[in-house]
């Protein structure tokens, strides 16, 4: 499952402040560096602005390809078909809810409306759910209220 892009607004906002700096940087060499070290001293600041900015970009890339063990690996076996079966279950919904957690999109238009179904399969009425808010920056509820809604559909059951 793809997860869902980042919003627009926050990679134009971070552009934004990494000219700012640089702006700041380059007028304040400009001012008080002696003429015999502004080459250097531009150099240093590029250098830093460009640490700063790529720093998170970084860190991204390395939650990415971070290799986890799979499960049961230290285990007496592979486990069962019926295992396997559960793990990928689990880790499907596991990602679902991720993802739901990060897009407010993804929460109203895919998960939102599972959850309704599951609230009516289990006899209750379409509007006994209460919805959850999303998060500033478009993300989607939080973990904690996702927990909510989740063990109020398991006490239903």
């Amino acid at each position: 499952m793809a997860s869902p892009e980042p919003g627009r607004g926050a990679g134009v906002a971070a552009a934004v402040v990494v000219m700012a700096a640089l702006v700041a940087g380059i007028s304040l060499i400009e001012f008080f560096v002696a003429q015999a070290y502004r080459e250097t001293a531009m150099r240093l600041l590029a250098a830093l602005v460009l640490l700063v900015a790529v720093s998170p970009v970084r860190a991204i890339v390395r939650a990415c390809t971070e290799r986890r063990a799979p499960w049961g690996v230290g285990d007496a076996g592979a486990g069962a078909p019926e295992t396997r079966a559960q793990d990928s279950r689990f880790a499907r919904f596991h990602d679902e809810i991720r993802s739901s957690a990060r897009s407010q999109s993804y929460f109203e238009h895919l998960l939102w409306p599972r959850l309704v179904a599951l609230a009516q399969a289990s006899g209750a009425p379409a509007d006994a759910l209460e919805k959850p808010r999303g998060r500033r920056f478009g993300r989607g509820p939080s973990i904690a209220a996702l927990a909510r809604i989740i063990a109020s559909l398991e006490a239903r059951r």
